[in-house]
């Protein structure tokens, strides 16, 4: 009898893959396309050997197939168990479109996925193409005590130097050493402009990125700023490189990294921060957090409710174990958003799935280390040439930055606000970090040609 049963069961479970594939057929070789909103990330999907399977082609080239699917009535529902991702999708034959909901982890979202022809792609007119004015040298940077292993790239102009140079660090989060994002490679861009005006340029992964590695789970800023540290001496030491002349040009957080390096190595020849902030990084998250709502045309008396959570938590952080976050935080949740509608607390992502996601974020020891870093008083520090720029459509490090950078130099930095440019650098319409996706530059002319101006004056 158990034969039989398996027997009955394999037959069942063949006649169901017959009847999806038969039910897909209709789609095979078609595409669709879908923003991940909260990400401004386009996902494709289409059919292949009548399976379904997912692109994210602003992150990876490589197919994420479906290891779970199935598609009954008009109802397709696709699962990529490695990185949690669940969509829900409802077929509509009228506009050849699905619509439904996206979930990875604690964030779920509506996605709608129009038709259309092939994969996303991207034009990004600014990335270099050969021949170049220079030359490329494969480099790698051993931090053996800190088991960090840093892989990277020195351009070098043509001549015979000595030339300035500079060391680019990154924002937050894991990149590549162009800092690649959405289909942009800022620095490469900025290392091919800076290359072409006499200056060299050195940029590397970052740890457990690309060629890369180093411990990253529990690694915060100062590890980071370590990192940066070791390239710049590394950079010092190579031919044709006037060691008197090397500085570091730090982006987001790398505007933070920056003069942590520069006011404990006095060799750091000069700081460049692109959109660097001035303040804690407890106020950056509550600046970007008010200022990203307000783009979203939230109510500001909810947008006040959310920056009341945020405050509380980040005063309760050094007296609380990290092991009480998330009680803690639901229960702040809950209690501050009395009175609020399912809708009310979904704009401001104070849900009880958030409020367990931002819990999350709470333990991890980079957010615990940012939210208390000071960057006045490291540039207060600073006695070396200091160039500070800002675009006044960022909403990630707000251009009020800039006075409080000014201020903590006692007024001797160079400060720039840029008409019309986001976080980026790059211009756009609003600075909302959706847009980042659909604009065509990589970074604003006048940006590059205002820092390759300050390091060649720089002496």
């Amino acid at each position: 009898m158990k034969k039989i049963a398996l027997t009955l069961a394999l037959l069942s479970q063949f006649a169901v893959a017959v009847a999806q594939t038969g039910a897909v057929s209709q789609f095979e070789g078609r595409w669709w396309l879908g923003i991940l909103q909260e990400a401004s990330l386009p996902i494709n999907f289409t059919f292949s050997d009548a399976k379904p399977v997912l692109y994210s082609p602003m992150q990876t080239s490589d197919p994420i197939p479906a290891t779970e699917w199935s598609f009954a009535g008009d109802t397709l529902r696709i699962n990529h168990k490695p990185a949690g991702m669940r969509l829900v999708l409802v077929w509509n034959a009228a506009d050849s479109s699905f619509r439904g909901t996206f979930r990875q982890g604690a964030m779920r979202t509506q996605m709608h996925f129009l038709p259309v022809d092939t994969i996303f792609s991207v034009v990004r007119p600014q990335t270099p193409k050969p021949p170049f004015p220079y030359t490329e040298k494969e480099v790698v940077i051993e931090r053996k005590k800190a088991g960090v292993r840093l892989a990277g790239t020195l351009t070098l102009p043509d001549g015979a130097g000595p030339f300035p140079a500079v060391v680019l660090v990154s924002g937050s989060g894991q990149q590549n050493r162009d800092e690649e994002l959405l289909g942009h490679k800022p620095f490469l861009v900025l290392a091919d402009h800076l290359a072409r005006n006499g200056i060299a340029v050195l940029r590397c992964d970052d740890r457990g990125t690309g060629g890369s590695k180093g411990e990253v789970q529990n690694a915060t800023t100062l590890d980071f700023a370590d990192d940066a540290e070791a390239a710049f001496d590394f950079l010092r030491k190579q031919k044709k490189i006037d060691p008197k002349r090397v500085g570091i040009i730090g982006h987001s957080e790398g505007g933070m990294i920056a003069p942590i390096v520069a006011s404990r190595n006095r060799k750091v020849a000069f700081v460049v921060m692109l959109a660097g902030p001035g303040t804690t990084g407890a106020d950056i998250l509550l600046q970007q957090n008010e200022r990203i709502l307000q783009l979203d045309s939230v109510p500001q008396r909810l947008i006040d409710c959310r920056l009341d959570v945020l405050r509380t938590l980040y005063a309760a952080m050094d007296t609380m174990a990290a092991d009480n976050y998330e009680s803690f935080t639901t229960r702040l949740c809950e209690e501050r958003t009395k009175g609020l509608t399912a809708d009310e607390r979904k704009s401001i992502g104070l849900r009880r799935g958030d409020a367990i996601g931002l819990a999350a974020q709470m333990r991890l020891p980079w957010m615990r280390t940012f939210i208390g870093l000071d960057n006045s008083v490291y540039l207060s520090r600073l006695r070396c040439p200091v160039l500070a720029v800002n675009g006044d459509r960022d909403c990630q490090v707000l251009p009020v930055n800039l006075d409080a950078i000014a201020e903590a130099t006692g007024h001797r930095a160079q400060t720039a606000l840029m008409p019309g440019l986001n976080h980026l650098m790059q211009h756009c319409q609003t600075g909302a970090t959706s847009e980042y996706l659909l604009i065509d530059e990589t970074v604003a002319p006048e940006v590059m040609a205002l820092i390759a101006s300050f390091v060649n004056k720089t002496k």
